[in-house]
């Protein structure tokens, strides 16, 4: 193969040399006489360089100072050094500091010619790996991003599913319209304080938009029952969580949200439903979306009641605290005002929860 070839040596007479055997055998020669030379050969040439042979000791900027600048502005040519001295010590260090290699003078022409053409091949090689690798990263990227615009999608889809959902239940119980997304906006202002994480975080979103789901199968005469309801229809009313949990088996993408739909009524002191779980067997989770359920449904009104006044709802929690409520979430939701749609707090970032699958 014919290469262009920048020999770079303070002896015209090696230059001459050097021209000789390389253009005799069809390489494109570009002599220079000195560090300076080459490098404004380097800038100016149309014709790319394919290998600079480069004398170690020079006047002004020596070789192996010129060594570590090729390094740096042209690091895909092949730098092969020329020296006078036969010591290893001296070709070692040139190889060190970024030669592709080193040939002590007067040089054999088959040597020459062979180190030339090894060099050569040597970094092209490197330089198809290198773009191969990056061409690979590209697409990897590519696809990366494909993945993440799916994710989204999906995501998207998943959470106006869920909001259809709660939709649906509040299109049946008139008296409860908009309670979901209040306890959900509620549950997140609790999450944020915690310190949860954003896989917590979509969980807390979802499950709380989702907890009532299963009042979808409890018949309307008791939903919208304009007396309190009497132990009987308590007791159907309570069915909704254990409804609910069998609605959202039949999807696998919601069975993260099961424990909040099933467990939201679990208490403290385990004197709730269904299963009468107490203390920290109650998931955590959990824990968070019972206060925030129990906060709106004693703030919104039913037909069979006016709603209650804030002071006394959280009155009535913090009277609850180690008996229906985590005693800890009680202080943390009373003290930093988490009751407040929207409510941001200051220690915390806002964080925007993203459905995981």
């Amino acid at each position: 193969m014919a290469y262009h070839i920048a020999a770079t040596d303070d002896d015209p007479a090696i230059r001459k040399i050097l021209n000789i055997i390389l253009s005799k055998e069809g390489h494109t020669v570009s002599v220079c006489e000195n560090g300076d030379h080459l490098m404004a050969l380097l800038k100016q040439s149309r014709d790319p360089i394919d290998c600079i042979l480069l004398d170690i000791k020079m006047p002004g900027i020596s070789g192996m100072e010129l060594l570590g600048i090729l390094g740096k502005k042209y690091p895909t040519i092949p730098v092969i050094m020329l020296t006078a001295f036969s010591d290893l010590d001296t070709g070692m260090k040139a190889i060190r500091s970024g030669a592709e290699d080193y040939l002590s003078k007067p040089v054999r022409k088959s040597e020459l010619l062979s180190r030339i053409n090894e060099a050569v091949l040597k970094a092209k090689k490197r330089t198809d790996e290198k773009q191969k690798a990056q061409k690979i990263s590209e697409q990897h990227k590519i696809l990366e991003d494909q993945l993440i615009e799916t994710h989204h999608s999906i995501t998207r889809t998943m959470m106006a599913t869920i909001k259809a959902f709660s939709e649906t239940l509040e299109q049946k119980d008139p008296y409860t319209r908009g309670h979901c997304s209040r306890v959900s906006a509620i549950s997140l202002n609790i999450g944020r304080m915690c310190g949860l994480n954003d896989s917590e975080m979509t969980i807390l979103e979802g499950g709380s938009l989702l907890h009532d789901i299963g009042k979808i199968g409890i018949p309307e005469s008791i939903l919208n029952k304009p007396e309190r309801l009497d132990p009987d229809e308590v007791e159907i009313l309570k069915t909704h969580t254990l409804a609910g949990e069998k609605i959202l088996k039949f999807i696998d993408m919601f069975a993260p949200y099961i424990p909040i739909v099933r467990s939201h009524h679990e208490r403290y002191d385990g004197n709730g439903y269904p299963d009468g779980m107490a203390g920290e067997e109650i998931p955590y989770l959990v824990r968070i979306v019972t206060i925030a359920d129990t906060f709106d449904a004693m703030t919104s009104g039913r037909s069979y009641r006016k709603s209650v006044p804030i002071e006394e709802t959280i009155s009535e929690i913090q009277n609850n605290k180690g008996l229906q409520f985590d005693p800890e979430l009680v202080d943390l939701f009373i003290n930093h005002k988490l009751y407040i749609i929207n409510a941001v707090p200051e220690t915390q970032p806002e964080i925007e929860p993203v459905l995981s699958l």
